[in-house]
């Protein structure tokens, strides 16, 4: 971690933003921007402790997010951070973004075809569903996943990880996981410690919700506080979003080869 930012308030705050969808670089780099005013990217680089590069593309992601603002002073441009009410924004977005996506959903729903749909929210609701979901799943078959959070849902399952790992390995249970955050260090270990457990990255802007598909089960979840998790049990629909998770894990990268 940073030292330049490596202190109590700005861990939790890195911490909080990164749940409400940013990346940990975005997050570092909004922080270094609240107290300067039409800056340089030497003085955000200096400030993170980041690679010119990574602090290049964060600025990049903060303005299409409305979180960053730039003016061209002599021919270079110096950087501004926008209101943090736009957070709030966002958050709204990415509900609104979940539940048109569970209308698009209900549009396809036919008399013949079993489905239901619920919600759970707050972090035990959700802990107790996908021990629900992975009980119900037969052996030797795979849960994928897209734009995954990684460390924020081992966060919650917290002490009941263990016992979730087991369940899953001993029905020799696979998980294919695309992430779009990049966190390529993170997921190693997680490959080295999760059996049947693989990962590829997509290059794209992590949209927030996740979505975990399941034989016959979708699982759009969104991390905040509390988490929300929108279960959709339908079996045509989630065998079409596998077909869909194929196409991009052969389009995402694979940091093993």
């Amino acid at each position: 971690m940073s030292k330049k930012l490596d202190n109590v308030p700005n861990k939790d705050l890195l911490k909080n933003l990164e749940q409400l969808g940013l990346s940990d670089k975005e997050a570092r780099v909004y922080l270094a921007l609240l107290p300067r005013q039409d800056t340089g990217t030497s003085n955000l680089i200096r400030a993170t402790g980041l690679h010119g590069q990574f602090v290049y593309q964060a600025l990049d992601r903060l303005e299409e997010l409305g979180l960053a603002k730039h003016v061209v002073q002599s021919g270079r441009k110096k950087f501004s951070a926008g209101s943090p009410d736009r957070i709030l924004a966002l958050v709204d977005e990415k509900k609104l973004a979940a539940q048109t996506v569970v209308k698009q959903l209900r549009e396809q729903f036919t008399a013949k075809q079993e489905q239901s749909f619920e919600t759970f929210q707050g972090d035990a609701a959700f802990t107790n569903n996908e021990f629900a979901l992975l009980e119900a799943m037969p052996e030797d078959s795979s849960i994928d996943i897209l734009n995954g959070s990684g460390d924020r849902y081992v966060e919650l399952l917290g002490l009941e990880m263990n016992r979730y790992e087991q369940i899953r390995t001993k029905k020799r249970i696979k998980i294919r996981y695309i992430s779009t955050s990049g966190n390529q260090n993170y997921l190693k270990i997680m490959a080295q410690q999760r059996p049947f457990f693989e990962f590829r990255i997509l290059q794209q802007g992590y949209s927030g919700v996740d979505t975990t598909i399941y034989d016959g089960c979708l699982v759009f979840s969104m991390f905040g506080t509390p988490a929300v998790s929108f279960v959709f049990k339908n079996k045509e629909i989630s065998t079409g979003y596998r077909g869909f998770f194929e196409v991009l894990w052969n389009l995402s990268s694979n940091p093993a080869k």
